[in-house]
């Protein structure tokens, strides 16, 4: 019994690399964003620093600054590897996709 597919090998080989192709694109994006994040990150520190030298800000300022520019820290520190974890997601889809498209 033969198998009946919609479409041609060659079909379904343009298919996956529009698809590959298509993930590379997310995923350049995805790394282009963390590396963007990261620099606003870094900037974020360089102000908590700045901060750090200032003198005439009384000690409970200073608390209330120091925590709050921490606690964005951490929640920006945990955004950035997760979008680090999309791209490598969007990389074991492509090439899983591309390893298919070597057996066809």
């Amino acid at each position: 019994m033969s198998c009946s597919l919609p479409h041609t090998d060659s079909e379904v080989e343009v298919l996956v690399q529009k698809l590959t192709d298509e993930d590379n694109g997310r995923q350049n994006a995805i790394l282009n964003l963390a590396l963007q994040f990261k620099n606003s990150c870094t900037a974020k520190d360089d102000l908590r620093k700045a901060y750090e030298k200032c003198n005439d800000i009384s000690q409970e300022n200073r608390a209330l600054i120091d925590s709050f520019l921490k606690e964005g820290s951490d929640k920006d520190y945990e955004l950035n590897l997760s979008m680090y974890g999309n791209a490598a997601k969007l990389e074991k889809h492509k090439d899983a996709k591309l390893a298919w498209l070597v057996c066809v």
